[in-house]
């Protein structure tokens, strides 16, 4: 079952999409992309963050071909701690300085440090482009995002309904969807000003703190410095220069609607010309 999976304004993690294929068909992963560009459309502002995988990078390099594609640090951390085979904490903690860095230099600075703690060379990490998994080399805006998980109660679903029909667990998934619209609807309905809670959050946490350059530009929330020029130098809002889309009217735009659109009839199923009838084992 492949997913797609978006954070909202308020960093939450919301389910665009759910498809069914084969993991290792480069095939089927084109057809979900494709299926997801029809939804999304050819906007170039669209990143997309996955596994480490042959087959998704093939599908969207195939689908998307010049939107940025890169990969969850959380999977490279697991790999990681696969090749040394213990549990390093300064190791991981490392890698995800490097990951976490904004700007080029700094990035640098941390993998030299993480290359140096690490007892033998891990010969696949550096076969992986570097622009596939810092935050740094990430050429627009990444909202601090670094991985996003499969919202908790989807997960419930497709992983312990599996007796029941496919319809009937993607039907659930869908109400789940609903109701998070519903939910998140009504969280914006009591934000009454400037931004959603978590850029508030962002914006508080970083006040009187001087941060490396590229902070702003990538994760769409003034850093320190510009937190406390503003406070001194101008009596602009903070909230006036936080990036459109982590303000409120924003976020609720998103969400007004309450309605997801729902699953279609068996009978307005989708059926290829060159399918193929696969019998059980006997």
């Amino acid at each position: 079952m492949y997913f797609a999976v978006a954070l909202d304004g308020n960093h939450e993690p919301l389910l665009l999409a759910v498809g069914l294929g084969t993991l290792d068909c480069e095939e089927s992963w084109a057809w979900l992309m494709r299926k997801l560009k029809e939804c999304l459309g050819d906007s170039r502002e669209v990143g997309f963050i996955s596994y480490v995988c042959d087959k998704i990078d093939f599908a969207i390099g195939r689908v998307y071909p010049t939107l940025y594609h890169g990969y969850c640090p959380k999977d490279i951390a697991r790999k990681i701690r696969d090749s040394i085979g213990h549990n390093d904490t300064i190791v991981e903690m490392l890698f995800w300085k490097s990951c976490s860095a904004y700007s080029v230099h700094e990035f640098y600075l941390c993998l030299e440090s993480f290359q140096s703690a690490c007892r033998n060379p891990i010969v696949w990490l550096d076969n992986i482009a570097i622009s596939k998994k810092a935050c740094a080399c990430f050429p627009k805006a990444r909202y601090n995002v670094k991985s996003i998980d499969i919202p908790l109660n989807v997960n419930n679903i497709s992983t312990y309904t599996y007796e029941l029909p496919i319809t009937r667990i993607i039907e659930l998934i869908h109400q789940s969807i609903q109701v998070a619209y519903v939910e998140r609807d009504q969280v914006g309905g009591r934000i009454s000003v400037g931004v959603t809670l978590y850029a508030e959050y962002m914006v508080q946490k970083r006040v009187n703190k001087v941060c490396s350059y590229a902070k702003w530009q990538k994760s769409g929330v003034p850093c320190g410095y510009t937190i406390t020029s503003l406070r001194t130098r101008t009596s602009a809002s903070i909230h006036e220069i936080v990036d459109y889309k982590l303000i409120f009217v924003m976020y609720r735009a998103v969400f007004v609607s309450k309605t997801v659109n729902s699953l279609p009839s068996h009978v307005q199923w989708e059926i290829p010309n060159d399918w193929v009838v696969l019998l059980p084992p006997k």
